[in-house]
């Protein structure tokens, strides 16, 4: 199995969905090698169907409205995602 697999370990997900305010306070490093992927992802497949997709928040099971926090990346709120980040001693 390989490392992506066992990213999404037993879940029956199908997708993958990130906050782009999250992707934007990560290192500049890291924001370029994702670039970098996402570039090379849409390079391999040129012909993908004409298809959108939608992000539905929810909270216990419920659709909730999307939380401010999340959709402010031009302006993000820096203690929000700075609350979120594991901090290790």
């Amino acid at each position: 199995m390989n490392d992506l697999n066992l990213w999404f370990g037993l879940s029956y997900a199908s997708w993958l969905t990130l906050p782009r305010v999250l992707m934007q306070d990560m290192s500049e490093e890291w924001q370029q090698k994702m670039a970098d992927l996402l570039f090379e992802y849409d390079k391999t497949y040129q012909n993908m169907p004409n298809l959108g997709t939608r992000v539905q928040i929810t909270k216990n099971n419920k659709l909730v409205k999307t939380p401010s926090e999340l959709i402010s990346y031009r302006r993000p709120d820096k203690t929000w995602v700075n609350s979120l980040k594991n901090q290790v001693n």
